[in-house]
């Protein structure tokens, strides 16, 4: 397995955190530089993404892992792997953005793990292990 941003970078215990209209947060956020490549945490294939920045997540990738993990990546800048495409982890899937509700955020990727597929769980002692600081 490997951080689900390929630079160095900044992250928080923001899991559960309040959000507009009475959400929760259900991942974390990892933040880093515009444009930084967003790669594959485990091999897998890409099962789900919109390419239009609409919505919460804006432009968003879901991949599958050989697991049976399921990992969302939303705010990207843009995705760079298609629908059925089988990746390794590192492989390059997205870059890092502000889309959907994060255009006036510091650029970051929403990250979310969901175990079997089901319920998202807290991703920050997963992030806290594979991610470095900036």
């Amino acid at each position: 397995m490997t951080c689900p941003v390929a630079g160095p970078v900044s992250h928080s215990r923001d899991w559960h955190a309040a959000r507009s209209g009475g959400r929760e947060h259900q991942g974390n956020d990892v933040f880093g530089a515009l444009g930084t490549p967003l790669v594959a945490i485990e091999a897998g294939t890409i099962d789900k993404q919109s390419n239009v920045d609409t919505g919460l997540g804006g432009i968003t990738i879901w991949l599958r892992g050989d697991s049976g993990t399921r990992y969302y990546y939303a705010h990207n800048q843009r995705n760079a792997a298609a629908v059925g495409q089988r990746v390794v982890a590192g492989d390059v899937i997205a870059y890092l953005g502000k889309t959907g509700n994060a255009r006036t955020t510091s650029p970051h990727v929403h990250f979310e793990v969901h175990p079997g597929g089901g319920s998202a769980v807290d991703p920050y002692p997963l992030i806290a292990q594979l991610c470095t600081s900036a």
